[in-house]
């Protein structure tokens, strides 16, 4: 377990992070996009922090990367996340609450 920010987290199975990798390859295809490019390494701390925050279906995760509205040239490339109150996806794709 890792703490973070005052909250106990489980640390990422291999199953867990196989998928999450799915879902960025899945992204970076879909936008013809460099696993490697800023924009992925974004998309990809997002992934991570919505999985944190209790999203752990890959349809639901692949649907959220899918209606990212990301502007690419103002992507940091900073390695801090967001945290799980601020994470709103562009659309409702039937997230009704985030535990």
């Amino acid at each position: 377990m890792t703490q973070h920010s005052g909250i106990t987290k489980p640390a990422l199975q291999p199953s867990d992070i196989a998928m999450l990798q799915a879902v960025l390859q899945g992204w970076c295809q879909e936008k013809s996009c460099g696993i490697a490019s800023p924009a992925a390494q974004h998309v990809a701390r997002e992934l991570v922090s919505w999985f944190e925050c209790g999203i752990r279906d890959q349809r639901k995760l692949s649907g959220l990367m899918r209606y990212m509205h990301m502007d690419f040239g103002s992507v940091s490339t900073s390695t801090k996340a967001p945290r799980c109150e601020t994470l709103r996806p562009a659309v409702n794709i039937g997230v009704t609450s985030v535990p």
